[in-house]
Parts: structure tokens; sequence; C-alpha cells
């Protein structure tokens, strides 16, 4: 169940991977986090947190708005390898030092 503000009334965001995500966008990493190490596909997540109503490029522009959030921390959500595209799944970054 999604909290609410007391004053206001309005969803309250919630916390993934030390970051605020709106009750949709946290919904969109749950369910990207519940995949199995094959990931998730496009179609899946939209019927799942969008009952199939949104389209692909929308999906997409909601995990590309995820990962601006994630920028920070040491977590992402990346497509599958080419023989899998269309498959999501949370990765770890992996941080390199700059010489």
């Amino acid at each position: 169940m999604t909290k609410l503000c007391s004053h206001c009334h309005q969803p309250l965001p919630e916390l993934r991977a030390g970051v605020r995500l709106s009750p949709l966008k946290a919904h969109i990493f749950d369910v990207v986090k519940r995949a199995d190490s094959n990931g998730i596909t496009i179609e899946d997540i939209n019927a799942i947190c969008f009952d199939g109503r949104a389209s692909a490029v929308n999906v997409r522009n909601h995990i590309h708005q995820i990962n601006d959030a994630l920028a920070g921390t040491d977590f992402e959500i990346r497509g599958g390898a080419p023989g899998m595209v269309g498959y999501f799944h949370i990765v770890k970054r992996h941080w390199s030092a700059v010489p």
C-alpha cells in the first residue's frame, strides 16, 4: 500500500538503493529486482506495472529515469546481451579509477 503525506495526501517517495523514487518507479525497480538472472522483458514490465497500457518507449523512459536517479549508487538497470535484447536486470556498477 502506498504511503500518503499526512498534510497533502500525495504519495510519498520510496527509497530503493538509497535513492528516492516515485511509487511507480519503485514498483518497476522491485519488479526488475525480483526477476531471475535472465532478467525481465519490457512486455512483462508493461503487463505488471502498467496493465499493458504503456508503450515500450514509455517503459524504457522510466528505466532511464530510474538509472538517472541511481547514478550516484552502485546499481543500475541494464538490458541483456545482444542475444537477449529487451531483457532487463539490476547489476552492480564497476567503478574504475581514473589515472
